[in-house]
């Protein structure tokens, strides 16, 4: 051993020949877009199982930032709070939509966000007051829910199959076999019964009445046809015999008029006559009575 090294100095210029190597390490791999990222928040209603922080975010697909942080909604329970740094030059508008993707088949999860419609505005955000991205279920979810759907429509189905299994297992009792032997017999019946009734009948008759049946309905349209002329003339006939009749009216009235006006002298020498018979009537009778006598006529 050579007592002139001095093994703490070399121990310790090692030491800070490491340290100075991953510093420069960190240095290199220092990301400073995670200085310059903005933040984002998105809620999901479903199951994040697979989702870590530090999963990618995507931008159809282009990685554009990562999860910062994960938790539990305490404003609504049920729902997952996610916390997303995002590239600012990242447009991120109003009706873009996150939803969770698997990633291969690792089973684990990343965020992927669709643009939404291109005509909205941008998401104003910040590190205060951070702007919410509109969520959705994933694809997994969806297919869960739609072989969810489709199981319980085969179950309804299987269900249905059963009751119909039922009500032919019952229609096969002997019973009832014979009861629907009787109903079609009676069936049969009947409809024989209606070829004879059909056979029977004439059809030199029904030709006839067919055509008297058409003249009839012939006939009934013309005189519908002639109906509102002879309408017509009732009515103007009627509206002459009215006027006649006013006229008429009218003319008595008239005369009736007249004969009151020369009727009332006659009435008037009449009634004087009346009173001087009923004063005078014994004169009439029995003649005028003796004349008093005269001055000087003395018998």
């Amino acid at each position: 051993m050579n007592p002139r090294i001095n093994y703490t100095l070399v121990g310790a210029f090692v030491v800070l020949l490491v340290l100075a190597g991953v510093a420069m390490l960190a240095l290199m791999t220092k990301d400073d877009r995670q200085v310059q990222r903005q933040t984002y928040i998105t809620y999901f209603s479903e199951s994040v199982a697979g989702l870590n922080e530090r999963a990618t975010v995507r931008f159809l697909g282009v990685p554009v930032g990562v999860v910062e942080h994960i938790a539990l909604d305490r404003e609504q329970e049920g729902r997952v709070r996610l916390e997303l740094r995002i590239d600012p030059d990242v447009p991120i508008r109003e009706g873009s939509i996150a939803s969770l993707q698997n990633q291969g088949i690792t089973g684990l999860l990343y965020v992927e966000i669709r643009s939404g419609d291109v005509n909205s505005p941008l998401l104003e955000t910040s590190n205060k007051d951070p702007a919410v991205i509109q969520s959705q279920a994933s694809r997994l979810l969806q297919i869960t829910e739609a072989l969810n759907e489709t199981l319980n429509k085969f179950n309804q189905l299987s269900d249905n199959l059963t009751q119909l299994t039922h009500h032919l297992s019952q229609l096969s009792d002997e019973q009832m076999r014979a009861q629907l032997s009787g109903v079609m017999t009676a069936v049969a019946s009947l409809s024989q019964t209606a070829e004879q009734q059909l056979q029977q009948l004439d059809p030199v008759a029904w030709d006839t009445l067919a055509k008297s049946m058409t003249r009839l309905s012939e006939s009934l349209v013309q005189q519908s046809e002639s109906f509102p002329d002879e309408l017509e003339a009732f009515r103007e006939l009627l509206a002459e015999t009215f006027g006649e009749t006013n006229r008429q009216l009218g003319a008595m009235s008239r005369d009736s008029q007249v004969l009151a006006r020369e009727l009332a002298p006659v009435l008037k020498e009449t009634r004087a006559l009346t009173e001087t018979l009923m004063r005078d009537g014994d004169i009439l009778i029995r003649g005028p009575g003796q004349i008093p006598a005269g001055p000087g006529e003395q018998k």
